[in-house]
């Protein structure tokens, strides 16, 4: 790892919205900057924390496998703009800009990340930009700014919005905002650079979001995955200083947190305000964290002239296999090398591959060359072939993230508004559920749309494996929970050979429930339309004008309309308590039926229970928490019902 030989003076950016300075201190060696995150900031992140969590596990797996870096590896695109007198003379020179990228580089490595130009060097030769304060952005992006790119300044001169001079800062809010502003002497000659890219990735200072005050988190780390960073494998920061570090990198403070329990900081993390000669690492979570926020936010970043993208003709089937023609449309590669299955094993070198798959899951990895550099990019769960189920009862229970178990969740607008999968209340307060829809439970899992950080009209898919619909007169049921005050629409369409058929229902509009804490309202949708065919079912978000808009659904089911006739008219069951309280589920005939039969079985069919009904109870002692599909049958009538115990 690049071990770099400055002193600290560092910058926070807002990890999504507008984030004001704070510079405090006198007799540093370098003037501090510091950055207040705004709470809807904070909230956003905690809000897709779910989804992070799940591609973090993935990282943490992968880089204890063997081959991993070569699976991994993603190149991210930078436009460097540099900015020079008017008359064309000073500015960062392109060694200088080298050695940056390869300073980056040796630090990104361990987040599988690498960083390349893009394309030619913008040269802004402007006097009025030599002297850049924070704020007048606007003025410099105007016609100096690439979309879907990483965009970063370098100038001569930097200071923050109160006219202290500073290194740099980073802002990435949606996809017009992908910005990086350096200092020249910052970028070449310390760590700022690559802490700025950390803020750009999600993470903010080991101390906390608020610079202004002690952190609240705790030395035991009882609290770390709330408090501080939100890290648990960095220590608790108590605002390391060049005051507090000697030149031995050694922690002097005396501080202790409000347990009484003295601080171990780590003196060397990149993202602490510890002197810059001592900050030469990132942590293993941090790592995760970065590489995780990359492929759930940032994976859209594409240099338009020499990039990993490509089209294929199909990436979904229900059936069991799938033929898909890959399509590299980048005039600027001599070299192609296709991983279908992200196995580490190169499968194609054609430019346009063929491959067949059988059922699975697949990631896909292209690495493409040209004469002078090599990138490559991995497309997570590409491939869904065979992901088909017959009947459908699903709670989402089990669920890290909304593309698990075959459905997928699709960012339509690519501004980073999605489903997300969540339990508790929604990390943004005033709208959402307060938790799913079991009954007295706060731990269920839901899906959900989350609002912040999206613009109004956004779309986001949540569509559903291939479902068989083999009975007549079946119907979809689902639980929806829309509370806020910019609540946008939520539409609910099926996909059959054909194509898809919008609004099978009339669409939800703006607020459903009066009180955030309102229970789930039932929506049913006829299929009987449908018998015989394989169908999919997408749920439509559209983002209305503010972020308090959250849409959340849960509980889908697809069930025969006469099934549920049959409880009150042929066998007049009664099935009770349901969630089981205890270890009991009772079962009364109000017509006193002589004989009933059972099964009990999970989502995917697997019985676990059978028998026949002697005293009008089952023992559900041997079955783990969850939810099953409780079947009464006689000769002649069947139950089916959901229980949940």
């Amino acid at each position: 790892m690049h071990i770099f030989n400055k002193k600290p003076k560092l910058l926070l950016f807002s990890i999504f919205l507008s984030v004001s300075f704070l510079i405090s201190g006198q007799n540093k060696l370098e003037s501090d900057c510091g950055t207040v995150t705004s709470p809807e900031s904070f909230e956003y992140i905690n809000s897709i924390k779910p989804q992070i969590k799940k591609y973090e596990k993935a990282f943490a797996f992968g880089k204890s496998a063997k081959n991993n870096t070569l699976r991994l590896i993603n190149s991210i695109p930078i436009k460097a703009h540099i900015i020079r007198a008017s008359n064309g003379t000073g500015g960062l020179s392109i060694l200088e800009l080298n050695n940056a990228i390869e300073n980056l580089n040796d630090i990104y490595a361990d987040a599988s990340m690498e960083f390349f130009l893009c394309d030619d060097i913008n040269y802004i030769d402007n006097d009025a930009f030599c002297h850049f304060k924070k704020g007048n952005e606007s003025d410099l992006k105007e016609s100096n700014y690439t979309a879907g790119l990483i965009n970063i300044y370098f100038t001569d001169y930097l200071e923050s919005t109160s006219e202290e001079s500073i290194c740099g800062y980073s802002n990435n809010i949606g996809r017009h905002n992908d910005i990086i502003v350096m200092k020249n002497s910052c970028a070449t000659n310390d760590s700022s650079l690559a802490h700025e890219l950390g803020h750009f990735f999600s993470l903010v200072h080991t101390h906390g979001p608020d610079n202004s005050k002690m952190t609240t988190e705790l030395v035991d780390g009882s609290n770390c995955d709330t408090d501080g960073d939100g890290i648990c494998d960095t220590p608790a920061d108590p605002m390391l200083s060049n005051s507090n570090i000697n030149n031995f990198c050694e922690f002097t403070g005396v501080e202790t947190d409000e347990n009484g329990h003295t601080f171990y900081p780590d003196t060397g993390n990149i993202m602490s305000y510890s002197r810059k000669s001592c900050r030469n690492h990132f942590t293993d979570q941090q790592l995760a964290r970065m590489y995780a926020f990359y492929q759930t936010t940032k994976n859209y970043l594409a240099c338009p002239t020499f990039n990993a993208n490509f089209t294929a003709d199909a990436s979904v089937t229900c059936e069991e296999t799938l033929t898909v023609n890959f399509k590299n449309n980048c005039s600027n590669i001599t070299d192609w090398q296709w991983d279908i299955d992200s196995d580490g094993i190169v499968d194609y070198t054609d430019q346009n591959p063929s491959h067949t798959y059988d059922a699975g899951i697949y990631d896909v990895t292209l690495t493409v060359s040209n004469k002078s550099k090599t990138i490559k990019k991995t497309f997570s769960k590409f491939i869904k072939v065979g992901t088909e189920i017959g009947p459908l009862l699903e709670d989402f229970e089990g669920f890290e993230i909304a593309g698990d178990n075959g459905w997928s969740a699709v960012d339509v607008s690519k501004n980073g508004y999605n489903w997300y999968s969540n339990t508790g209340k929604t990390a943004t307060d005033g709208t959402g559920p307060l938790n799913d829809d079991t009954p007295d439970s706060t731990l269920g899992t839901y899906i959900y749309a989350e609002a912040s950080g999206a613009t109004l009209g956004d779309v986001a898919e949540f569509i559903s494996p291939c479902i068989n619909i083999t009975t007549p007169n079946s119907e979809l049921e689902f639980s929806y929970h829309m509370f806020g005050e910019n609540i946008g629409e939520l539409h609910v369409d099926i996909k059959t050979d054909s194509g898809y058929i919008n609004d099978v229902i009339p669409a939800l509009f703006g607020s459903q429930q009066a009180n955030q804490n309102d229970a789930f309202f039932k929506k049913v949708v006829d299929l009987s339309s449908y018998e015989n065919q394989t169908i999919k079912v997408r749920f439509r978000a559209i983002r209305g004008t503010g972020w308090d808009g959250d849409i959340a659904i849960d509980n889908i089911l697809i069930k025969n309309i006469e099934e549920e006739q049959h409880i009150s008219n042929a066998l007049g069951i009664k099935v009770y308590p349901n969630p089981i309280t205890d270890e009991t589920l009772y079962i009364k005939s109000l017509n006193n039926e002589a004989v009933l039969n059972y099964q009990i079985s999970n989502l995917v069919g697997q019985v676990f229970l059978s028998g026949t009904l002697t005293n009008q109870s089952i023992n559900l002692s041997s079955l783990a928490s969850g939810t099953y599909f409780l079947t009464i049958h006689n000769k002649h009538s069947k139950l089916v019902q959901k229980i949940i115990k």
